[in-house]
């Protein structure tokens, strides 16, 4: 019995089940059933362009029906900044339902088109193609569909630090540093805000913050901005980074931002004071003083050659290494090699016989000349390794006193003194009179005795 019931439930349930699944099949619609045709654009490559390309671009144009797509035409409208080169129409024959095709066009942007998304607004006309059981084939005009294809430009604003002058830097001197900006692009550039910065805070502007503003820079055109920088007096010797920002105005009313870096040279080099010390015995001493901001190293002085002092013995002197501060005493036998007047042969010859007065206005002349042209400034090198490993040579000019080496001191004009002197003593003067006098006296006594004898016999 209770088996009887089981059974009946069942078959009731099933019975259901088949109702509902029928009234099911008869709402759903038939599988077979065609659908409209509909031609979408469903890829654009490329998309991102540069002001003043011409390309090639591929549009991939699908039916997205099952009927068939016949007499396909796109017309390509205006834009202010891209064009389709060429016919602004292009036609299709045919897409079988739920196939694609890729068709080719060249668009063309504009030159100083500014960065940003432009746009083509295309419009398409088609009509679709089924065959009906009672009318047989059927070609169908379809509504009018419109597009848009989006372009990116970009890459058209560029901009390269052409130049930056002056790259090296000496701790705790102002520099001018000098940014030259190009704009290598195809398109201009505006309001744009520069700014740099050095991460350590070794290196930082004087006189005004680190931003700039750039109205216009037109393709192809530079520009020059200007800082007064310092470096650091502690600043170790070496390169130093400098970020670079560039906000640019994009042509979508917003902004971009370029960001590069540079490098600076802080210098390694030192400067030096040299001073005039002593000249005593021959030897004549200068104080060497670093007075830079760097240490020296392997320090050597240096006489070089020059026209108004000469060098007895060696013409170097090696120091060693001197800091930032210190200083140092060297010593050369220095002389000087130039002539005064007095020592002149013209001199000598002026106290041996009178001179007429031509000769003595030329010797005024010549006088006048050689005192115009002596220079008691000595040069001096000063050759060092700075806190790079760079060689340098720093050459100074030092005011001296030192003793003539004229003629003077020659020994022809020391005898020749001797001899004027000689003469000019009164005491030898008289005593060569008293000889000459004597002298005189024995001779003419000699005479006359000669003269008697010769008379006593005859």
């Amino acid at each position: 019995m209770i088996k009887e019931l089981l059974t009946g439930r069942t078959l009731r349930k099933i019975t259901a089940l088949f109702i509902i699944l029928a009234i099911l099949v008869c709402i759903a619609p038939s599988s077979s059933a065609s659908t409209d045709a509909n031609i979408v654009i469903t890829g654009v490559k490329p998309t991102e362009l540069s002001p003043g390309d011409t390309k090639a671009i591929t549009l991939t144009v699908k039916n997205g029906g099952s009927n068939d797509a016949r007499q396909i035409t796109f017309n390509f409208q205006e834009s202010q900044h891209i064009s389709v080169v060429g016919s602004s129409s292009v036609y299709i024959n045919s897409i079988n339902g739920w196939c694609s095709k890729d068709v080719v066009i060249t668009v063309h942007v504009s030159e100083g088109t500014l960065d940003g998304t432009y746009s083509i607004p295309v419009t398409c006309t088609f009509s679709q193609y089924y065959s009906d059981g009672s009318q047989g084939s059927v070609t169908e005009s379809m509504p009018e569909v419109t597009y848009t294809i989006v372009f990116r430009i970009v890459g058209g604003a560029i901009i390269d630090v052409s130049d930056v002058d002056m790259a090296e830097l000496k701790p705790g001197g102002e520099t001018k540093l000098k940014f030259n900006i190009t704009n290598v692009g195809n398109s201009p550039l505006q309001n744009i805000v520069f700014s740099w910065n050095e991460e350590k805070g070794v290196i930082l502007p004087l006189y005004s913050d680190n931003t700039k503003y750039i109205e216009y820079i037109d393709a192809g055109e530079s520009t020059e901005l200007e800082y007064t920088v310092v470096a650091d007096v502690n600043a170790v010797a070496g390169v130093y980074q400098l970020d670079l920002r560039f906000e640019l105005e994009a042509g979508n009313g917003g902004s971009r931002e370029i960001n590069t870096t540079t490098g600076v040279f802080v210098s390694g080099e030192t400067d030096f004071d040299v001073i005039f010390s002593d000249s005593s015995a021959g030897q004549t001493s200068l104080s060497v003083a670093n007075t830079g901001n760097n240490p020296a190293y392997s320090v050597t002085v240096r006489i070089p050659e020059q026209d108004n002092f000469g060098v007895r013995g060696s013409t170097a002197s090696i120091v060693g290494n001197l800091d930032k501060g210190d200083y140092t005493i060297v010593s050369f036998q220095v002389a000087s090699t130039s002539a005064s007047f007095e020592g002149t042969g013209a001199a000598n010859v002026s106290q041996q016989r009178p001179l007429s007065e031509g000769d003595r206005q030329e010797l005024r002349e010549s006088f006048s000349q050689r005192k115009a042209s002596e220079n008691n400034n000595l040069k001096v090198l000063i050759e060092y390794t700075d806190a790079t490993g760079i060689r340098r040579t720093v050459e100074k000019t030092v005011p001296v006193q030192l003793m003539t080496m004229s003629s003077e001191g020659s020994p022809l004009n020391t005898r020749m003194r001797q001899q004027e002197s000689i003469w000019k003593n009164p005491t030898f003067i008289v005593t060569i009179a008293l000889m000459v006098l004597i002298i005189g006296g024995f001779i003419i006594y000699k005479k006359k005795k000669i003269v008697q004898q010769i008379f006593k016999r005859k």
